[in-house]
């Protein structure tokens, strides 16, 4: 009995262990703001994309981790064309997450930015600017979100510019808490999403069953080219 209590306790010791385990996008970086994202849902079949930025002002991209519910979760992120590959350059204020599942069902992974206060000058425009190669000028992501409660239906909608062309748009649904929610949360926010023109709109419904503790989003995003 003493040795089942001990075993317990070493199990409960590890998995708190592995909770708390740090996360690396500020690694080796002295001057870093961490931004974690919030819980961003994962169907079974398809990707899944989140916007997350850094705190409005001065300061750019300069390290990115993840953290999910299974290891069958990938993570990667969408980064500009130029050199050297650096924060400012091949990175701007915020970045686009990807991620997909392999495990058969809904999952969910949450985003980290490290950001670092750019040095005189900068801010989106200036390091488009800056950055000239064969290709088109890099494409602009815009998004919204919308806080969506037990039952409830919301809209959420997001444009390009007069000057720009819709190419691509995304929807997440997320949940804004410390830790991962259950995995059937997921299951209970209803989202669809059209494109006209320039505009992109997402619907979304709640069931009664979504608990207020989760604190339910949804994202509706637009890729944009000048």
């Amino acid at each position: 009995m003493k040795l089942a209590v001990v075993i317990l306790v070493a199990a409960a010791g590890l998995l708190a262990s592995a909770a708390n385990a740090g996360t690396t996008e500020c690694h080796g970086i002295q001057t870093c703001i961490h931004v974690p994202g919030p819980w961003v849902l994962v169907p079974p079949n398809g990707n899944a994309e989140f916007r997350l930025s850094c705190p409005r002002g001065r300061s750019v991209v300069a390290g990115l981790d993840a953290q999910a519910t299974s290891r069958e979760v990938h993570v990667w992120f969408d980064a500009r064309v130029g050199a050297p590959v650096s924060p400012g350059v091949s990175t701007t204020t915020y970045a686009l997450f990807r991620a997909v599942s392999t495990s058969g069902r809904n999952q969910l992974f949450q985003p980290r930015l490290g950001c670092v206060p750019l040095q005189g000058g900068g801010g989106r425009s200036t390091v488009s600017a800056t950055v000239v190669t064969p290709t088109g000028l890099p494409l602009e992501l815009r998004s919204r979100i919308v806080i969506i409660g037990p039952g409830e239906l919301k809209f959420a909608k997001v444009s390009c510019h007069a000057d720009e062309k819709l190419v691509d748009s995304w929807q997440a649904t997320a949940f804004r808490v410390k830790q991962p929610p259950t995995l059937g949360a997921g299951n209970l926010v209803h989202v669809t999403r059209t494109t006209a023109g320039r505009q992109v709109v997402v619907t979304a419904t709640a069931t009664d069953g979504l608990s207020i503790d989760v604190h339910a989003i949804v994202q509706v995003g637009a890729v944009c080219a000048p």
